[in-house]
């Protein structure tokens, strides 16, 4: 097939694989490697380029589970080598689940990552003759970042992606493919680091008053602190449910918040070097000989370099000595002292307790278990169960304990989207974005005139949005339309709306339905992405009109009910769907501080 293709494609184009268009090349045919290439704010410079963009790669749920269990094996292949020699060079002995909470999830995104990047490559090199491409090359240039979190900043840096790339074609047996060099002059920021930044730099009274407060309180608080005290750090319970959870375990509620290590140390790459020929053996996979090749060059400091500096700052902690265990629904992920503070801690025999984050967890077919799940003693659900012992169920923690929000029977409507994920899966999620934007625009040019005018389009996370200049796509497509970019809190927007759409399978969708708010939802490739077991439950709310699987519905769906929404929602047969769901995968609970902490007490 792709020989095939291949002959439909006799002429030859040169590569862009980045948007850095001093890479570019204007005066031959060329084909860009992804839409990433093309920021949308540059279209003016691209658009009328003889130029294609090379078919994507890793689309359809047959070959996303293919390579689901291709990377999955890859990355349980390594990973054991990997941390042996992390223990030989750092003169530990630690044990692999002590590892997974340290390094776990910067580990599994990474070999995601390498995996796409080295199969797009190779993808688009078997399908069109490319006659060369361009690539930076420094001396200077690190593509280690600080921590994960920076790792994840780093994932959308122009810069940054075209070093790697020109690392795997390094790497890659491309026969006489010509490479031209670009000598990165900038040496000043061999290592930008990619600390996370504050997306709004403004800080209202209301915040700096709070925080304020926050740290006085920490100060009386941190007296009453025993050693055998419960470890809990965003429990994702409202504050006041925390507080209450904390009082119900019979300790002196600490509110504790993430810290942010300042550790000033830069990659070594000597060292780097000689770990990496630890790691590389040849193998007939040339996949798993790239990832062996460059794990070590990607590795953040603090996992290396400032390994040691990080362990002094997790030892000034003011924490419990000998805590009865360790609680936490988010900081197991990007919060570097932590992660190091309970890995030291459960490899001393304390429980690791982790909370349902968000959706998902027990509903996709694919990435289960998550890193979380895996490292965690108990793992609390938001009301599911899947037979196993470690699964405690419980509640929708994120509005556990609330009043039912109110809404506004004669308001908007609110359509919530997602931004692209981009990096964090094996597919070109680009392309597939593409077709979600198609039907959100079909969506809204579906919708009767009065529901249209009253719409409000609440974008995804700034940093995502202002990057792919999603704004800007909407408002061409339609100048008038209201666009939510994050200055306005999404309770508020809830309560201004008399019907909230959710545009894909989100937290949000869980929310509103267990807060009773009356909702819709659509998206893409129908129930692909779910698991043969939890179809049923979804089937529940098809059946009563609440998720559909195509742009024309729901918006059929929006204008049948407009002008009494709260009339269809509160039918009999709608409710009882909401409520069986609920009780599933969002359940709700009067008494929240109360029930987890017997649920901890006993687990």
């Amino acid at each position: 097939m792709i020989a095939f293709e291949r002959m439909l494609t006799k002429q030859k184009y040169y590569l862009i694989t980045s948007a850095n268009e001093l890479t570019w090349k204007f005066d031959r045919p060329v084909v860009f490697l992804g839409d990433w290439c093309r920021l949308y704010d540059r279209k003016h410079i691209w658009q009328d380029m003889d130029a294609v963009v090379a078919k994507p790669y890793g689309l359809g749920e047959f070959k996303k589970d293919t390579d689901y269990s291709k990377v999955k094996k890859l990355e349980e292949k390594l990973f054991t080598d990997f941390y042996e020699i992390l223990n030989q060079h750092h003169g530990t002995n630690h044990d692999e689940r002590f590892w997974r909470i340290v390094v776990g999830h910067w580990f599994k995104l990474f070999v995601n990552l390498i995996f796409k990047s080295v199969n797009t490559l190779k993808h688009c090199l078997q399908l069109y003759e490319i006659s060369g491409t361009t690539v930076y090359t420094s001396d200077h240039y690190n593509l280690a970042t600080l921590d994960f979190g920076s790792a994840i900043v780093a994932l959308n840096d122009v810069r940054w992606n075209n070093f790697l790339t020109a690392r795997i074609l390094t790497l890659l047996e491309t026969g006489n493919l010509p490479i031209e060099l670009l000598r990165e002059k900038d040496v000043l920021s061999g290592f930008p680091g990619f600390k996370i930044k504050a997306l709004n730099n403004h800080v209202s009274f209301k915040k700096k008053f709070l925080k304020w407060g926050h740290q006085g309180y920490k100060i009386i608080a941190k007296r009453f602190v025993r050693d055998e005290d419960a470890f809990i750090i965003n429990s994702f319970l409202p504050l006041r449910e925390e507080i209450k959870l904390e009082l119900a375990l019979g300790q002196w509620p600490q509110l504790w918040r993430r810290l942010t290590p300042e550790i000033d140390v830069k990659p070594n790459q000597l060292l780097r070097k000689s770990l990496t020929e630890q790691f590389v053996y040849k193998s007939e996979n040339d996949l798993e000989n790239i990832l062996r090749s460059l794990l070590f060059e990607l590795l953040p400091v603090y996992y290396l370099e400032g390994f040691a500096d990080l362990k002094k700052i997790v030892n000034q902690q003011p924490w419990p000595k000998s805590p009865k265990f360790i609680f936490t629904s988010n900081n197991f992920h990007t919060d570097e002292i932590f992660k190091l503070w309970a890995a030291i801690k459960v490899e001393d025999g304390v429980k690791y307790y982790i909370g349902q984050h968000g959706n998902n967890y027990y509903t996709i077919k694919n990435y289960f278990p998550r890193v979380e799940e895996k490292t965690a003693d108990k793992f609390f659900t938001w009301g599911w169960e899947n037979g196993l012992s470690k699964y405690i169920p419980a509640f929708i923690f994120k509005t556990a304990g609330k009043k039912k929000k109110n809404y506004n029977k004669q308001g908007g409507l609110l359509l919530i989207e997602t931004s692209i994920k981009n990096k964090f899966v094996t597919w070109d999620a680009f392309s597939e974005f593409d077709k979600y934007f198609e039907d959100q625009k079909e969506f809204v040019s579906k919708l009767d005139i009065t529901p249209r005018k009253k719409l409000t389009i609440k974008l995804d996370l700034a940093f995502r949005y202002k990057l792919f200049s999603e704004d800007s796509k909407w408002l061409d497509f339609d100048p008038t339309l209201k666009i939510e970019t994050g200055e306005v809190a999404i309770n508020h927007l809830i309560a201004d709306a008399r019907l909230v759409v959710h545009s894909y399978d989100s937290t949000g969708l869980l929310e509103t339905l267990s807060q009773n708010v009356p909702t819709l939802a659509f998206w893409q490739n129908d129930f692909d992405h779910l698991r043969d077991n939890v179809k049923p439950h979804y089937q529940m709310l098809v059946d009563v009109g609440i998720v559909h699987l195509s742009a024309k519905s729901v918006a059929d769906k929006v204008n049948e009910i407009w002008d009494d929404v709260d009339g269809w929602w509160q039918q009999s047969h709608v409710q009882d769907a909401i409520k069986k769901f609920c009780e599933k995968f969002a359940k709700n609970c009067s008494s929240p501080s109360k029930k987890m902490a017997s649920l901890l007490k006993n687990s």
